[in-house]
């Protein structure tokens, strides 16, 4: 009789034990978790699987409702959503994965950093440039041929010599004698955009040198993979 006395106890006595036994931790595994949905990949991934998630509800509800298996407002109501929350999901799986395209190789796309380079000089009055910087044209003329994207201000002025408004007409014909010469070297025309100032600032009637120019300034938007994913 003890021993069937004894059974019973030893079997109490493990059932405590065990319960008294110190609970495993499970911060490093959530932590690996974590580490592994971080980041614009990450969270892309996590998208797409509860998006598959919420597309596996709605599906089988839909099944369901088309074989006649049930009929009710709100298991129609709840599939509704799932849809719903699928796509949400999907988009924000786009999105995450377009930055991490970007956050990849973006670096290999032309830098957004703008430069500017004065490239030709003028006599007063003058719209035939007496000097220019070849190089840089036809450099830049090049550049713009491979970055549709990118854009060129073709900015021109004179000095006080003259009439403001012939000096006006001027400058506009000083920045389209350079913008030919883009356009020569690869660039397209609706990538120039011209300004021409006419005179520049300073006492009237006035020779000056450095306001008898044509300056190009780059202007390009930065890199972004999928721009029409909002």
């Amino acid at each position: 009789m003890k021993k069937y006395i004894y059974l019973p106890l030893a079997a109490l006595l493990f059932f405590l034990t065990a319960c008294t036994t110190t609970r495993m931790t499970t911060a490093d595994l959530k932590a690996e978790i974590d580490a592994a949905r971080s980041g614009h990949y990450g969270q892309a991934m996590l998208h797409a699987e509860l998006s598959e998630e919420d597309l596996e509800e709605a599906n089988n509800i839909l099944d369901h409702l088309e074989n006649d298996y049930y009929w009710n407002i709100n298991e129609k109501q709840k599939a509704l959503d799932a849809a719903r929350s699928a796509a949400h999901h999907r988009l924000e799986s786009e999105k995450e994965m377009c930055k991490w395209l970007t956050e990849v190789h973006g670096h290999n796309h032309h830098k957004a950093e703008a430069t500017h380079h004065s490239v030709a000089y003028f006599e007063t009055g003058s719209a035939i440039p007496y000097k220019t910087k070849d190089e840089t044209i036809n450099e830049m003329g090049r550049w713009l041929e491979a970055h549709p994207d990118a854009t060129v201000t073709v900015t021109a002025s004179t000095d006080t010599v003259g009439n403001p408004a012939y000096n006006q007409d001027l400058s506009e014909k000083r920045a389209r004698t350079v913008a030919q010469r883009l356009v020569a070297n690869g660039a397209r025309p609706n990538q120039l955009i011209i300004k021409a100032v006419g005179e520049a600032a300073g006492a009237d009637n006035t020779p000056n040198q450095e306001n008898r120019v044509v300056m190009i300034t780059t202007a390009h938007p930065a890199y972004v993979d999928c721009p029409n994913v909002k």
